[in-house]
């Protein structure tokens, strides 16, 4: 059932529409995505929410496959279909040898031979940052080291943390609003694999 009444591109109030194109630009895309359509009521929180997501997702100097991995494990254990959908599509985008069944490989815990070590450590412990915050603080105390051991700095790190805080914060809004897959997301099979899990 969708909650929430998608504000398209016509009927936006200019700063809404101002938020819209800035995003379009930047993501190189031509439309504009249903999570941002979804806050098009409000433009102070449209605005915030795109600031967080473009200096936290696709800027930094951590690679943005390992961004997109790390979002597409986090969702899928959550079950948000939105979410999963969407960082799985990123994911396969920008690594073309990518399949869902490598992308849920992954999030099951399975290495998957050619990400390198780093990719697969950070992928484990920025998911349980996000997913088991209380424990995770208790036993993981030394998650910096281990971080830091497969040659990530203390800025990376920073950045990967804030990849546990905008995947649990984007689960949650797209599960109150129930937003429905963009149409540019796997449609078929693939699709179907990420409303089963």
């Amino acid at each position: 059932m969708k909650r929430r009444v998608a504000v398209e591109y016509a009927e936006a109030a200019p700063e809404v529409r101002a938020v819209y194109d800035e995003a379009m630009l930047v993501m190189g895309i031509a439309t504009v995505p249903n999570w941002m359509k979804a806050m098009g009521t409000n433009a102070a929180v449209l605005k915030a929410t795109w600031e967080k997501f473009r200096h936290v997702v696709l800027e930094g100097s951590v690679p943005p496959l390992l961004k997109q991995l790390i979002l597409f494990v986090i969702s899928i254990n959550v079950g948000n279909r939105y979410c999963t959908a969407a960082h799985g599509h990123a994911a396969m985008a920008l690594d073309k040898t990518l399949s869902y069944e490598d992308l849920f490989s992954l999030a099951e815990g399975e290495a998957s031979g050619h990400l390198p070590r780093a990719f697969q450590v950070a992928i484990e412990v920025v998911t349980r940052a996000a997913l088991e915050p209380k424990d995770f603080a208790a036993d993981e105390v030394d998650f910096v080291e281990r971080l830091k051991q497969v040659g990530f700095g203390e800025e990376e790190i920073d950045e990967l943390m804030a990849q546990a805080d905008f995947g649990v914060m984007m689960n949650i809004i797209t599960d109150i609003w129930h937003i429905p897959a963009d149409k540019e997301f796997p449609a078929g099979r693939e699709q179907a694999c990420v409303e089963e899990a």
